[in-house]
């Protein structure tokens, strides 16, 4: 597993916890429930395993979906 640290603008930590309150994500931290915002955003971009060739070349691309 990998760690990301970013900061996000006050207001959008405003509406984290307000999204998750509003979600009933209560035993959840902050944290917690960022990333389960973000896994499920980049699932639905890209809902496939990222396939790469020998030269280390996407090669499954059209299973984006933005």
């Amino acid at each position: 597993m990998v760690e990301l640290n970013f900061y996000i603008s006050d207001e959008d930590m405003e509406r984290l916890f307000l999204i998750k309150d509003i979600q009933g994500k209560h035993s959840l931290t902050g944290n917690d429930f960022a990333r389960e915002l973000l896994e499920r955003e980049l699932y639905r971009l890209f809902p496939a395993t990222p396939r790469f060739n020998e030269e280390g070349e996407l090669i499954n691309r059209d299973a984006y979906r933005g």
